[in-house]
Order: C-alpha cells, then structure tokens, then sequence
C-alpha cells in the first residue's frame, strides 16, 4: 500500500504553523496556574501598558492556520481567548477546512442484544491516533440507538421513538428530527442515511420508503429526503424498484457528494450494480461492477459483496469477499472515471480466517479484522497483493459477548460543525453535562447488576438460616412434646408438678422462637426492600433518559 498512499511532505509554511500550534497548546496548559500567579502576572501587565501579546500582533490568516490545527478540545477553550478567536472558530468556512485537516480514526458500535437473557445496551468506542479504545460515555447516544452513517464528525442515529437524531459527538450538540413514517412495524435503521455535499454546503438524510404491496416489501421506489433546516420531507421516485435486502446488507456510503449503495441486477456477471443519487441534483444513476473473470475471482455467493468508502485517493472502493473452505480472498476496487466508468484494482488480500467489519473498514493504511473468538485487530497493508499474517496482526480489544454480526465500524472525524444553524425545524439540545462525559454505559449498567446480584445473594441465604432455625425449632418442640403428660386417659392420676413445669419450658422455647424468627424475618424485608429499591432506581434513570430523548 506505500505505492498507494505517497506521504506528503509538510512545507515551510506548514512546519511553522504545527509549531505555532504548538506554542498554542502550552499557552492553554498553562492557563490552570494558581490565583497568585495570575495576579502577579496582572500586576505586571499593569506596569508595562505599551507591551502586547505576540498573537495580538499576528495577521489573522496566521491565526487561523494555527487554530486550524488544534484539536477541538482545545478550539472550545480558545473561544474564550478574545473575540477575534471567538468570531474565527465560529466562522462556518473556518469549520470545514478544520474538518479537512482532522484526522479520521475508526469508530466501533455495538447495537443493543439480548445474550444469555441478558439486555446489553448499545456502546460505541473511539479509537484515537495511538489506536486506544475511548473509556469514556458518549452522552447522545442512548441504550437502545442504532447508528446509521458518520459524516464530518455529525453521526445520524435511529430508536423506536418518533424521532432521529443528528448529534455531534465533539460538542455535544443533538438535534431530533420527525421520523418521515412513524409508527411503522416494518421500518429498520438501514434504510436511513446521512450525507454532505462539498459545493452546495447541504447535510441531507435519506430514508428508502419500503413498498408494502411490490414483491412481498423487499423493494422500494420512493426515496424520502430531509435537507438540514428544511421544514418537512421530500419524496423522490426511483426510476424503477431496487431491492431492500442489498441496502440492509451493504448499507450507504457518502463520497463527493453522492450517496452509493447495491441493488440486485440479473444480467450483471456480479448479480449486482452500484445506484448512484447525487444529493445536489437528486438524480439517479447506475456504475456497473468491474468486468472480470468469474472463474478467477471466485464468485461464490452475491451476498457476500460489500461496497465501502476508503481513504484510498478518497474514491469510491468496491470490495468483492469470497471464501474457499477456511480461506478467504477480497479484492479492493477503486472507481477511478465516471465518464468512462473505469475501475482500477487496487490490491488483492488474503483473509485466512479473519473477516472484516462493514461498512468501512480501512483506515489509510491498515485493514481492521476480527476473528472468530471475538477480538478486533488491525494490520498494515505493504503490498498491493498480500497475505495477512498472524503475527504481524496488532489486537485491539477483546468485545466479546457481543456478536460480530451486531458490530459495525466507520469512520469518524471530530468537528465543529454546529448545530443550531439548522434548528429550524428540528429541536436542537445542547449537551447537559459541561463537566464531561462519564464512564461508559456499559460499565455502569454491568456495576448495578453486581450489586443486585449482591442483594439477591444475601436474600437467599437469609432464607436458607431461616429455614435451618425453623428446623432446628421444630426438633425443639417434638422434644418437649414427647415430655408432656398423656392425658388421653382419665384413669391416669395428673402430676400437676411436673405438668407445670413442662408448660413453663415450652413458653420459654416458643417466645425464644418467636424472637428469632421476628428478627429473620425483618433481615429478609430489609433485604428485599433494598432491592425493590435499587430496581426502581434504575427504571427512573431509564424512564428519565427516555423522556430526554423524546
């Protein structure tokens, strides 16, 4: 993959401004010193009116190569610099060229399952440039969303509430919008997507309409449209019906302004051909696959085609997996003329018994795989043609319960892109918790199992060392029973002594047994009333996030 990806060397221009960047960063470290020191560096600000800040005297075009690339992290601290800084970070040009220059890292979602009678809520995971998974909660993103395309760090996520959600990740920022069918037993997150023309500057979501009385709902022929800050949804027909089940398999991808996704095609060699719709224009239009030998590429099953976006020249890729035993091959094309609808095979990979994750997989150089025992990994492509070796693959993380078959994987660019410039009809929130995010969902929920698996625990064997008393308290009393006078027989003369006695003992050991159960029993309430508790704890948390959502 060197011959693919030429690294571009930095300029001048460029070298000085990563390390004004730089110099930027350390000024804002050094923001946190202490009460004294502040005041001490306003004294002496007070005795030198006439000396001024190094960036005061930079020309703003300086400024924004230097803010440009930081972090956005940093730029939401900078906003408070001045106004200058302020005005430049909010500027919406400002926005897309710092998007051109962040770097896009993989991002991992799980969607919500049931394993073992147990509800694992949906988790995403971040991968910075070290390739280390986030440990922290994205506050957007509920139990129970799925998450349906990543565009320009704007993340589209789809519920079984009315609505859906554009958030951004990097500032918090969430904006609901009305389902265009609501209701609808039969409407799945696949058939929404989320794209961004570079020329018109429009964010656009796409629903494919199921048609429930054509070919048994497998189809579809309307194509529903929301432009951001629009006010309602727009149909658009399809030239003709294109299949549901290619779309829930293979998805949508966003590459220059268009959207790409698979429909059936009978005469094609592949069984299949790439739909083209140009989110400006809204047209449609058609990309046969790569003409190739059937016999050398190993067909197989159609269903086995996956259409991804890689960052490979930034083009469209196509990627074609089949599998002979234990052994698996995909071979990567890249679109390369849409005139002449040429593609170029880019490099060709053995898989052995890895598999990849969709819908976008390749990040610059490396592939990311999972196994069969439920590790992610990634490698580091060389070669045009290669075969993945074992102990060249770096692992990741371990994401096991979870399925592989519930995984999906984009790519994700942290932005500013700000969402109350398209509130126009949908309900923007700001992010609630300006203290940062908390630990992952995941790991809190799998906490409030422990200790009600605690409480259950102590419930049980309270009632076990009240059944072992109760025992114990009944051989007590067919003891002493067994010592009473028969007094069945009239001709037996009463030893009213004795009797007298005997009654005594057993008053003794009944309010004896009285005592101990009184107070087993109430150890059993306390416990259970600690776990209704704790129960009804958790379904208001629930309830609460859901009445956020809605």
């Amino acid at each position: 993959m060197e011959s693919l990806r030429k690294p571009r060397e930095p300029t001048s221009g460029e070298g000085s401004g990563r390390r004004a960047a730089a110099g930027v960063r350390r000024c804002v470290r050094r923001s946190g010193r202490s009460h004294e020191q502040s005041m001490a560096s306003n004294k002496t600000m007070a005795m030198e009116p006439s000396k001024k800040s190094y960036m005061a005297w930079l020309p703003q075009d300086i400024v924004e190569l230097i803010l440009v690339r930081l972090p956005v992290s940093t730029l939401l601290r900078c906003r408070g610099v001045c106004k200058q800084w302020d005005r430049i970070i909010r500027d919406t040009q400002f926005g897309m060229a710092h998007i051109r220059c962040a770097p896009c890292r993989p991002l991992i979602f799980f969607r919500q399952e049931n394993l073992g009678q147990l509800l694992y809520p949906c988790e995403a995971i971040l991968f910075d440039e070290a390739w280390s998974p986030s440990k922290w909660d994205i506050p957007v993103i509920e139990p129970d969303d799925f998450l349906c395309a990543s565009c320009n760090g704007l993340i589209c996520l789809y519920s079984t509430k009315s609505t859906i959600k554009i958030a951004n990740l990097a500032t918090g920022e969430c904006m609901h919008l009305a389902k265009p069918v609501r209701n609808s037993k039969t409407d799945h997150f696949s058939y929404y997507s989320f794209g961004f023309h570079p020329v018109t500057k429009q964010y656009k979501v796409m629903h494919c309409l199921r048609d429930e009385q054509l070919h048994d709902g497998t189809s579809f022929s309307t194509i529903q449209v929301y432009t951001l800050g629009d006010e309602k949804w727009r149909d658009v027909r399809t030239p003709q019906a294109l299949s549901l089940r290619c779309v829930e398999r293979s998805g949508a991808v966003n590459v220059d302004g268009a959207m790409y996704w698979l429909t059936e095609d009978a005469k094609s060699v592949w069984k299949r051909v790439v739909v083209a719709f140009d989110l400006s224009e809204e047209l449609f239009w058609w990309l046969q696959l790569p003409l190739v030998d059937p016999a050398s590429c190993m067909l197989g099953n159609p269903d086995q085609l996956l259409i991804t976006v890689t960052d490979i020249d930034g083009k469209l890729s196509v990627a074609t997996r089949s599998y002979s035993g234990l052994i698996g091959k995909m071979h990567i094309w890249t679109f390369d003329s849409k005139l002449e609808q040429r593609w170029i095979q880019k490099c060709t990979i053995r898989l052995s018994v890895l598999n990849v994750p969709g819908p976008h997989w390749i990040c610059g150089d490396k592939i990311i795989l999972h196994d069969f025992y439920r590790n992610l990994h990634f490698y580091e492509l060389m070669e045009e043609n290669s075969e993945i070796e074992l102990s060249k693959i770096v692992k990741l993380l371990d994401f096991s319960p979870r399925q592989e078959n519930n995984m999906q994987c984009f790519m994700f660019a942290k932005s500013l892109v700000r969402l109350d410039a398209f509130r126009k009809a949908g309900v923007v929130r700001r992010p609630k918790r300006q203290e940062g995010w908390k630990l992952k969902k995941w790991e809190v929920w799998m906490g409030s199992i422990h200790r009600l698996e605690k409480y259950c625990r102590r419930s049980c064997e309270m009632q076990h060392k009240i059944s072992e008393c109760a025992d114990k308290m009944g051989i007590k009393i067919n003891l002493i029973l067994q010592q009473l006078p028969d007094l069945a027989s009239s001709l037996q003369p009463i030893n009213w002594v004795e009797y007298k006695r005997v009654l005594e003992i057993l008053s003794v050991n009944l309010d004896n047994m009285h005592d101990v159960l009184v107070v087993m029993t109430q150890a059993a309430h306390d416990a259970h009333h600690k776990e209704n508790t704790h129960v009804a704890d958790q379904g208001a948390s629930s309830s609460a996030v859901d009445r956020s959502g809605s």
